[in-house]
């Protein structure tokens, strides 16, 4: 893949949206992208493992999964390469484990970008680091917005069953 069709790529993106018409930058950050081809069935990231990676799904599709308390998969969503989708974002920002599992359903193309090369390319461009760095946040809040409101709602159901069942006193009866 070419630095060009990188470049046209990083565009779409929702996190480099900050300096998708600035094409010196998009330059530097397409500089420090690899690409990794992935089979149907190969798992991209573990659940749990150390992370260090950003990926952007540049060809085909991938299921994000999760544990149960039981051990059981199950799976969250099912990104295409039609949505301009990344994942793994949090390993640029951190040194945690890996929150969900993610594995190839048919053949991939991803565009890589490592820590260690974010960082550095921070270093050299603060800005370009701090304008990926706000939409990463961005994106992050609206998701714990997104699982608070999801919280709620369970929490809601969850008091509704058990009101049901006529294991919940009424507030004020004794």
């Amino acid at each position: 893949m070419d630095k060009g069709s990188i470049i046209e790529k990083l565009r779409k993106i929702e996190l480099f949206q900050g300096i998708k018409d600035d094409d010196e930058r998009l330059s530097k950050l397409a500089g420090i992208v690899s690409v990794r081809q992935c089979n149907a069935g190969e798992g991209i990231i573990a659940e749990g493992d150390a992370g260090s990676e950003l990926y952007i799904l540049n060809k085909g599709g991938v299921d994000v999964q999760k544990r149960t308390l039981d051990n059981d998969v199950f799976t969250i969503v099912t990104l295409t390469d039609t949505e301009d989708v990344f994942f793994g974002e949090l390993a640029l920002m951190d040194e945690e484990l890996r929150s969900a599992s993610v594995t190839a359903n048919t053949h991939c193309e991803l565009l890589v970008i490592k820590r260690e090369d974010f960082n550095r390319l921070g270093e050299e461009d603060p800005w370009l680091g701090l304008s990926v760095t706000r939409a990463i946040g961005r994106a992050l809040s609206r998701r714990l917005r997104k699982t608070d409101e999801d919280l709620i709602t369970l929490f809601e159901a969850l008091v509704g069953e058990v009101a049901e069942s006529g294991n919940l006193e009424e507030p004020g009866q004794d």
